[in-house]
């Protein structure tokens, strides 16, 4: 919330393409955590956070990469060490499915040969949508579509890769949002499984830990995406040019998790937010969250 006033008011000059927005240091840091990872399975890379995702990867170091998604993400078709899974995340058949595709492509060496250890795998949760309106607005069944992906298929997943990624001392990131610190009226099933990504995350990177592995929460608040048109906006309610791009997000999660946290809020305002929503109570935070999220029309 406090983001975004603060950016309607002060407002964000375009920034430039991904190369120009890492500094040499912090490419260094992050060339050392990516290429470490023998393949890095990504949910939803054709657009929005997800595209960053892979654009900021493909700009560090070449790593064999696999997407899950409906779409394809442009550009990489041709590529040897690229794989995509056309998959129904929200259908635990087709995730299963999925998963043994990734598992036949990650256990091959670059002479197409199965490898002799466990692989280093980064498995990135990034697919999710929300819905604007007043419960049970649109609809119940959009309601629990969102649940089923949100909540059923990033939890299937990690679930899956668990073993694989405890074996060989992998990392996850789950995408969660500032949405996950509050109750938030108007968005009030995004933001209930925002709040599961969060304390699931953090509960099994403890866990993981013991096993050398990672696991890293990451939080953005609005971002440059489809993400309101999948809420049902016409048009995003914030003004061109502000938020976050999804790049940044990117470069904010991988630096992250090169640094060993398990949980990052993207931008120092929203990072001021979600430290003050902890100290306020409960029920003033969502009044004000209730105030400020009604007043966000559709247009």
């Amino acid at each position: 919330m406090l983001d975004y006033f603060c950016n309607f008011f002060k407002g964000k000059k375009p920034r430039g393409d991904v190369s120009q927005k890492i500094s040499a240091s912090r490419r260094k840091l992050l060339a050392r955590e990516l290429s470490s990872y023998d393949a890095v399975v990504i949910t939803g890379g054709s657009s929005g956070i997800g595209r960053g995702f892979i654009e900021v990867l493909d700009d560090i170091c070449h790593v064999r990469l696999c997407n899950i998604s409906r779409n394809v993400p442009s550009g990489l078709e041709n590529r040897s060490d690229f794989l995509h899974i056309s998959c129904d995340l929200a259908n635990s058949a087709a995730l299963d499915s999925a998963f043994r595709e990734v598992c036949s492509f990650i256990y091959l060496d670059k002479n197409k040969e199965k490898c002799s250890k466990n692989p280093k795998i980064l498995l990135i949760n990034n697919s999710g949508f929300g819905a604007y309106g007043e419960f049970p607005s649109p609809d119940i069944g959009r309601n629990c579509q969102m649940i089923d992906l949100n909540v059923r298929a990033l939890t299937r997943l990690c679930g899956l890769f668990h073993p694989l990624i405890a074996s060989g001392g992998g990392a996850i990131i789950n995408i969660a949002s500032t949405a996950a610190f509050q109750a938030c009226p108007q968005l009030s099933v995004y933001a209930a499984t925002k709040s599961y990504v969060l304390s699931f995350t953090m509960a099994i990177g403890y866990e993981l830990n013991r096993s050398g592995c990672k696991c890293l929460c990451v939080c953005p608040g609005p971002t440059s995406s489809n993400f309101f048109a999948a809420a049902g906006f016409n048009s995003p309610p914030l003004p061109g040019g502000l938020g976050h791009k999804p790049c940044d997000v990117a470069i904010g999660a991988y630096t992250a998790l090169a640094k060993g946290k398990n949980l990052k809020v993207i931008g120092l305002l929203n990072s001021a937010q979600t430290a003050l929503v902890r100290l306020l109570p409960m029920n003033f935070v969502l009044s004000m969250s209730g105030f400020v999220l009604k007043r966000i029309r559709k247009t």
